[in-house]
């Protein structure tokens, strides 16, 4: 029974160590965060179960090793804890915020459970000698799963990179992303991977470095390490370069310092090249908000990530934004809620400026922001207690140096982008190790019940408790996996019947997700368009009531559940919009939606626009102008507000000002068919036929295929007599809109 526990335990770690980087599967809409967690907590559950269940049932004691950072670990995951149960959103702050899923509770109570794990089952090569110690796992042996892991990555990125997978998708019936130039399998974006491979060269430097006397690294690790400086020069991502200058240049500085290659000095030969690569890489003049905008010499996409300047203000902002806040932050996973509410205005002004971040350019700023001051400190606490202990602990040429240096450079990375599952599960794997490696500092406490028959029972009581327990997180995680392939099947669907049945059974699976919710409301409301598009006579009024009311409810309870997020209290006032010419009162809700969602993000114009737009439904007009007036002054070229603003002028009965202030869009935005549009209209209801006409040909040069344009061309026409002229812009508008009965009426009159 013992070496049974025993293999769960090693098989799982090393499942771990060498699947995480690589684990990736089609089936949810979130192809890599998402089933790197579930990979995470199902392994890390079934480990803890089986090492619990070895100390109980078979050892009869309870074993657990102490070392100087245990303390720390426990503080700050006391703190996340914490910051959770106060958060404004429990739901983002418990899974992780959905479509990033690496920033919650769950994932990072799973982390600190592994910590434990490997400082209480992992051996050094010492303690492996030894014939009283029978060894689960060793650093060695973690560090080559993890260096063949590396190994996979690399080759599957240049498969992506050189178009090798694009080719053989269709033979070998691959997942449709490995097609993409940017697939790979650690992140969602070649960003990710330069930082993951920024790490995995430092860890193969280290391992070059710290090889016995005498011994020489291996040729594989030479070519694996050139593999992956070719692959981050083709990706071109500042911070990954930034990430191998510092931590190769504070390595340098300090070996020369201490003197600790003096026997063989050359061996710093490579970490000097690199930092010379590194600096060469490195831009001399970085983008102000985009980290790696420029193309790289391999041209391929590039993620957008938000600059440290505005990652660290956003943070401090979100940190003081409460007395709460100061001490907890405003919640574990909840950096969209920060963002929302504290970007600053200068982002209005770039073309990002309707992304809403879910992440921070920096893992320590995002830790700031959602944990507070008490959880910065408690982390920092601990990094830095590991340094501490590194150099008193440190054995020179020994793993500990290797782990060291790994360590070193993912913490620079936590402060020059954010942290997902791989970098996440590498901090809290080498925190773990390096521990062992130290060796000195561990003491283990021991607890034993063998002649304690009521304890044994308490303790065999606790394992079976523990075990139920792992197995309803399964129960529950099957079922939200389920929930989320269904949710990815009606992504891959246009509008209908199949696509809505896929959204009801995701709700269906996992109730307690608001983003499902809201779209299954879109869904629904989508429904209620298409039914109201049919003449009078054919529309089921009973169905499209059916339809308005479940739309109505799965929008507020999606609000219900998660009320800090913006975007669901969008969706419903959206909802609300579009029904409120058949739902009574629907006006006024949404009103109140869409001042929930300024309050939740006071820098967004277009939740000012659309309560204008509402304001001017209830008759509020002054009230619909000062909505319109803070559009503009968050975001001075919103167009839509532009345009909102000189058209309530024609709402009030001033055509003429309206007319006016439009022509004076129209000067600064030429190139916009939406004014123009609106600039023809005025003219034509102004009687100015051949200025509406130019304005109306100005709007199909730009949008060929804009059905209102032509429509409007053929009545303009048909005003000055041209009936061929109408005939045939109505006939363009019939081709876009079959069936359409009022357009036919048309041409057959002018016949």
């Amino acid at each position: 029974m013992q070496n049974f526990f025993n293999r769960l335990i090693k098989i799982s770690l090393y499942t771990l160590t060498f699947l995480t980087p690589l684990f990736f599967l089609p089936f949810s809409f979130e192809a890599f965060e998402y089933n790197k967690q579930f990979l995470l907590l199902f392994l890390v559950s079934l480990a803890f179960f089986a090492w619990l269940a070895k100390m109980v049932v078979v050892d009869k004691e309870i074993r657990f090793k102490r070392s100087p950072l245990d303390n720390f670990v426990l503080a700050f995951l006391g703190v996340a804890i914490l910051s959770a149960i106060f958060s404004v959103d429990k739901s983002s702050s418990l899974y992780g915020f959905y479509g990033r899923f690496s920033n919650g509770l769950i994932g990072l109570l799973s982390m600190g459970v592994l910590y434990f794990l490997i400082t209480n089952n992992v051996r050094t090569a010492e303690e492996k000698s030894l014939k009283e110690v029978s060894p689960l796992i060793s650093i060695g042996g973690l560090l080559k799963a993890f260096s063949w892991s590396t190994f996979f990555v690399v080759l599957l990125a240049y498969g992506a990179v050189f178009g090798i997978f694009a080719k053989l998708t269709s033979v070998l019936f691959l997942p449709k992303m490995m097609a993409l130039r940017i697939f790979n399998t650690t992140a969602a974006s070649l960003e990710g991977l330069s930082v993951f491979l920024a790490v995995a060269a430092v860890f193969l430097v280290g391992k070059t470095l710290t090889t016995g006397k005498g011994a020489k690294a291996s040729f594989i690790d030479y070519l694996l390490l050139a593999a992956i400086t070719v692959l981050m020069i083709m990706i071109d991502f500042t911070p990954a370069w930034l990430i191998l200058l510092v931590t190769f240049a504070l390595f340098v500085v300090l070996s020369l310092w201490k003197r600790v290659f003096r026997d063989n000095v050359n061996r710093l030969l490579v970490p000097i090249f690199l930092i010379i690569v590194a600096v060469a890489c490195i831009p001399s003049q970085p983008q102000v908000l985009i980290f790696g905008e420029s193309s790289g010499i391999a041209n391929l996409m590039k993620e957008q990530v938000l600059d440290q300047k505005s990652s660290w203000q956003i943070g401090l902002g979100g940190a003081t934004d409460s007395v709460k806040n100061i001490f907890i932050g405003s919640g574990v996973g909840t950096f969209n809620y920060d963002f929302a509410k504290e970007k600053p205005a200068s982002i209005n002004s770039t073309w990002l400026w309707q992304v809403r971040f879910d992440r921070a350019g920096s893992h320590v700023a995002e830790i700031l922001g959602t944990m507070g001051f008490l959880g910065i400190l408690s982390y920092l606490a601990l990094i830095a207690i590991f340094f501490m202990a590194s150099y008193f602990f440190l054995q020179q040429k020994s793993q500990a140096l290797l782990l060291l240096m790994m360590f070193s450079s993912l913490i620079v990375g936590q402060f020059v982008y954010y942290q997902n599952t791989t970098l996440a599960f590498l901090f809290w794997l080498i925190l773990g190790l390096s521990v062992i490696a130290w060796q000195k500092p561990i003491k283990e406490k021991v607890v034993s019940f063998k002649n304690f028959p009521e304890l044994s029972l308490v303790f065999s009581t606790v394992v079976i408790l523990v075990g139920v327990g792992v197995l309803a997180l399964y129960f529950f995680n099957v079922k939200s996996y389920l929930a989320d392939v269904n949710y990815a099947n009606a992504q891959e669907l246009n509008a209908g019947a199949e696509r809505t049945t896929f959204l009801e059974k995701a709700v269906r699976l996992n109730p307690t997700s608001p983003q499902y919710r809201a779209v299954l409301a879109r869904a629904y409301l989508n429904d209620v368009l298409t039914e109201m598009e049919k003449p009078q006579d054919e529309q089921d009024a009973t169905q499209i009531q059916l339809l308005v009311a479940t739309a109505i409810n799965q929008a507020r309870v999606a609000t219900e559940l998660a009320p800090n997020q913006v975007a669901l209290w969008e969706t419903l006032g959206m909802v609300y919009r579009e029904i409120k010419t058949v739902a009574t009162g629907a006006v006024e809700w949404g009103i109140k939606s869409f001042q929930a969602a300024i309050a939740l993000d006071p820098q967004n114009p277009v939740a000012y626009t659309e309560l204008g737009k509402l304001y001017i439904t209830s008759g509020e007009m002054s009230q619909a102008r000062e909505q319109f007036a803070k559009a503009i002054a968050v975001k001075s070229d919103y167009t839509d507000a532009l345009i909102q603003q000189a058209l309530l002028f024609e709402k009030e009965g001033d055509s003429a000002t309206a007319l006016a202030e439009m022509e004076k869009v129209a000067v600064a935005y030429p190139l916009n068919s939406e004014i123009l549009f609106q600039l023809g209209r005025l003219y034509f209801n102004g009687n100015q036929i051949s200025e509406a006409i130019t304005q109306f040909k100005r709007v199909v040069i730009l949008v060929p295929d804009h059905s209102n344009a032509h429509y409007s061309l053929g009545v303009a026409y048909a005003a000055q007599g041209k009936k061929t002229l109408a005939i045939e812009e109505f006939g363009k508008v019939l081709s876009l809109n079959p069936n359409n009965q009022d357009v036919q009426d048309k041409i057959d009159a002018l016949r």
